[in-house]
């Protein structure tokens, strides 16, 4: 059984090339098989650890080598038969032929080796990764939408594996299932539209109110396309939106509703353009998780930095005397003071901050413990800064990578990682985020 990613093309760019037996030593950061070859790394995507391949080699470079699977000889215990259909072409998953149970541990063991080489850790307090399920979790997807004149078509989906090639799809199996069953009567309201090349992207959402669609447009909608969109998402009892390049407008229903999540007995409203947690269950375990390993008390400060719309900020406020929200969206500062002004939480004064200028931070406030919950870049420019606090630390990331980097001043400076977790916000796929508590002794 072999999985054969763009098998066709790179067949072709590659069929000169002699085939070899390879042994699969680890999996990659990508996701991708690791082993060697006279001397030199080779990365087979499909692979997994423990198997005995046949590969061609695709693209050697001077240090490493990418390979080609076209058959794997032995597999390894945890290979699985891909639940999607669409998994061999579509590049949004990278792991669904490695079973769910064994893909965090992955996960964790590559994050591990980072921390012990990088940070020359002797050994890594882990505590017990968040999981939930592996299939109908995601709660928020954004696909690609592409006419092919030639064939006076729409199709959408996702990008392929490693180009910019869009895979059609008609169910998404790591969609929550409201969502995934939009995709297929979606392309064809699409495809009867009388300008169909004006739309270029769908964003899927799942809230409280039910299914959200927002399509993104180039060019104006025309009345009658309108229309068939509106009867799409009438007939499919979801909300629409129709995106333009200066504007975004509801058009279906014609009263737009308050959007909203909940997360810990809170409502928490938010726009149809901000940013949540894309797993709601793991982002209701993440916020228990905080508030227990911050060990918040009724005197005390928190400050909350990269806040968004208080995602942290409601469920964390109960437990402490005073809390700063940072954000460095104004319009974030807005939803945040709206919603503690919906719950009736008076003891969060929320800021709006340009959080990478280290001068304007000195500013804030001191505090008992901070929490922070950057973006994939991380948080570099807040380093020097939050070096020298003496608060208790939580860091909440969403890329292993800017993790190790942003650890290491901490560790420099004097603190020490007292807990570290793995959440699988996103299983099937090649992601892992991480939440580590530090503190100085």
């Amino acid at each position: 059984m072999a999985i054969v990613r763009n098998g066709r093309k790179l067949a072709k760019r590659t069929q000169q090339t002699p085939t070899l037996e390879l042994n699969i030593d680890s999996l990659s950061h990508e996701a991708h098989g690791v082993a060697r070859h006279e001397g030199k790394v080779v990365f087979v995507p499909g692979a997994l650890a423990n198997e005995h391949v046949r590969v061609k080699l695709q693209k050697q470079q001077r240090h490493f080598s990418q390979a080609q699977l076209l058959q794997v000889l032995t597999p390894s215990e945890d290979r699985v038969t891909p639940e999607c259909a669409h998994y061999e072409r579509c590049g949004a998953c990278q792991l669904q032929h490695l079973n769910t149970l064994a893909q965090l541990p992955y996960k964790q063991e590559n994050l591990n080796q980072q921390l012990l080489r990088q940070l020359k850790l002797a050994s890594v307090p882990w505590q017990t990764p968040i999981t939930s399920e592996g299939f109908g979790y995601r709660r928020r997807a954004r696909l690609g939408v592409r006419y092919r004149k030639q064939h006076d078509e729409v199709i959408v989906g996702f990008r392929e594996e490693a180009n910019s090639h869009l895979a059609s799809v008609e169910t998404c199996s790591v969609l929550e299932p409201q969502l995934s069953a939009l995709i297929k009567p979606m392309t064809a309201c699409l495809n009867s539209l009388q300008s169909k090349g004006v739309i270029t992207q769908a964003e899927l959402i799942a809230c409280q109110q039910g299914a959200v669609v927002v399509l993104r447009h180039i060019k104006a909608i025309n009345n009658d396309d309108q229309s068939r969109l509106k009867q799409f998402a009438q007939q499919h009892n979801c909300l629409l939106y129709l995106e333009g390049n200066e504007h975004i407008q509801c058009v279906y229903p014609e009263q737009e509703p308050a959007l909203s999540y909940s997360v810990d007995g809170y409502e928490l409203e938010f726009q149809v353009k901000d940013f949540i947690q894309g797993n709601g269950a793991i982002n209701q375990a993440m916020v228990q998780t905080a508030a227990k390993w911050l060990d918040l008390k009724p005197n005390e400060t928190l400050l909350d930095l990269f806040a968004g719309i208080g995602n942290f900020s409601l469920p964390l406020a109960k437990q402490v005397k005073q809390l700063y929200a940072v954000e460095g969206v104004k319009e974030m500062v807005t939803r945040i003071n709206h919603n503690a002004q919906k719950h009736q939480i008076t003891n969060i004064e929320a800021t709006a901050l340009n959080l990478a200028d280290e001068e304007l931070l000195f500013r804030l406030p001191k505090a008992d413990a901070i929490l922070l919950d950057p973006p994939r870049t991380g948080a570099a420019p807040l380093m020097p800064w939050l070096s020298q606090q003496k608060s208790r630390i939580l860091y909440v990331a969403c890329e292993p990578s800017s993790l190790v980097r942003d650890a290491k001043p901490l560790l420099e400076a004097g603190f020490r990682i007292e807990k570290i977790s793995v959440m699988d916000m996103f299983p099937q796929t090649k992601h892992v985020e991480t939440m580590a508590l530090f503190v100085k002794d």
